[in-house]
C-alpha cells in the first residue's frame, strides 16, 4: 500500500488519535494539578500503552503472550542501571533497554517458533519465562534481594521531575506513537499475515506466508516497546528490584488486552487504562478494609463482560454504537 493511500485509509484513526491524545493533554489542568490524581492516571495511560503494545502479538498474531512483565523490567531495569552506574541519560537508556528486550523476544522466538511452540503452551512458555528472569536478577550477582532507588535527580535529562505531570504528558505523547504504531500495523501487509496467522496458522503457512518470521517480528516490535516503556514504569513505581519481573500483572496485560477485543486499538487502551484504574482504585479504597475485595470485585467484573460480551470492549461499542448509527440512517431515509 503506497503511503498516501495509506493516509487517506487512517485519515479518521489518525485524527481520533491526536484527539485522545488532546483531551488526555489537558486533564491535569482539570484536576487543578492533584499530584495523586495524575499519578493514578499516568500509571493507567503506561498500562493502555502495554495492552495496545499487546495487542501486536495477542491481537493480530493472536498469540496469546503472558511474558510482559520480563520485557517491562529488562528494558526498565538496563536504563534504571545504566543512569546509575554510567550516568547515561534515559533517552539513550530507554533505547537500549528497548534492544535487550527485543533481544530476549528474539532469543526466546526463534526456537519456539521453529518448533511450532503456539497457544496454551505458547501461553505457558512465555509465563515461565517472567519466572525465570525473576529468579536469574534475584541472584546475588545481578540483583540480589534489596529494592534499588533511581539517584534523586531532576530534569528532562534523567526524565525525573519532583511533581508527575510532566511525566503524565510524556506518557501521554508515548501512548499516540504506539496507537500509530498499531494503526501502521493494522493497515500494512505485516497486519494482513498476522490475521491470517491469528485465523489459522496452517492455512496462512499453506498460502505461503512465512508465519515464523512475521509472528518473531510481532513478538520482537511488542517486547521493544515494552522494554523503552519500562524506565518509565520504574519512575513511576519509585523503584526496581527482582520483584519487576512480576508473574500476574504480565497475566493481567493479556487479561486486559482480550477484554479489550482482539485487534482493536482503541478497545485494549479503554480496557487497559480504565481497568487498571479501577483495580488501583478499588485497592486504594476497599483493599485495607476487607483485604482482597478489591480482587474479587475486579475479578468479577472481567467474568461478567467475558460472559456477556466475548469480544471484549470491542464488541460492545460494534453492538450498540453501529446499532443506534444504523438506526439512525434508516430513520433519515
Amino acid at each position: 500500500m503506497a503511503f498516501g493511500e495509506w493516509m487517506s485509509e487512517s485519515k479518521k484513526y489518525i485524527i481520533g488519535i491526536l484527539v485522545v491524545g488532546a483531551v488526555l493533554a489537558i486533564i491535569p489542568f482539570a484536576t487543578s494539578f492533584d499530584q495523586y490524581t495524575i499519578l493514578l492516571l499516568a500509571t493507567a495511560l503506561i498500562y493502555g500503552i502495554f495492552v495496545v503494545a499487546w495487542n501486536i502479538i495477542g491481537g493480530y498474531a493472536g498469540q496469546l503472550d503472558l511474558g510482559a512483565f520480563a520485557y517491562i523490567a529488562l528494558g526498565g531495569i538496563v536504563a534504571s542501571q545504566l543512569m546509575i552506574v554510567y550516568g547515561i541519560t534515559p533517552w539513550i537508556g530507554m533505547f537500549l533497554g528497548a534492544a535487550a528486550s527485543a533481544g530476549l523476544a528474539i532469543i526466546i522466538g526463534i526456537p519456539t517458533f521453529r518448533f511450532g511452540i503456539r497457544e496454551v503452551w505458547y501461553a505457558l512458555l512465555s509465563a515461565a519465562l517472567v519466572v525465570i528472569m525473576n529468579n536469574i536478577f534475584h541472584m546475588p550477582q545481578v540483583l540480589g534481594s534489596l529494592d534499588h532507588y533511581l539517584p534523586s535527580v531532576s530534569g528532562w535529562f534523567y526524565l525525573e521531575f519532583p511533581t508527575y505531570e510532566n511525566i503524565y504528558w510524556f506518557v501521554t505523547v508515548a501512548l499516540m506513537f504506539v496507537m500509530l504504531i498499531n494503526l501502521m500495523i493494522s493497515h500494512s501487509k505485516v497486519g494482513y499475515y498476522l490475521r491470517a496467522i491469528r485465523e489459522d496458522e496452517l492455512v496462512a503457512e499453506a498460502l505461503g506466508i512465512d508465519v515464523r518470521k512475521y509472528k518473531l517480528v510481532a513478538l520482537a516490535t511488542y517486547a521493544s516497546i515494552l522494554g523503552f516503556m519500562g524506565y518509565v514504569y520504574v519512575v513511576l513505581q519509585g523503584t526496581f528490584s527482582y520483584h519487576t519481573f512480576n508473574a500476574p500483572e504480565s497475566i493481567g496485560i493479556a487479561i486486559m488486552g482480550i477484554i479489550g477485543g482482539l485487534g482493536s486499538i482503541a478497545g485494549t487502551l479503554v480496557s487497559g487504562f480504565s481497568l487498571k484504574l479501577i483495580g488501583d482504585y478499588l485497592r486504594g479504597s476497599l483493599g485495607a478494609t476487607i483485604p482482597g475485595l478489591n480482587l474479587l470485585i475486579y475479578g468479577l467484573l472481567l467474568v461478567i463482560i467475558g460472559i456477556f460480551e466475548p469480544d471484549g470492549f470491542a464488541g460492545i461499542y460494534r453492538k450498540y454504537f453501529h446499532k443506534e448509527k444504523s438506526a439512525s440512517k434508516v430513520s433519515k431515509k
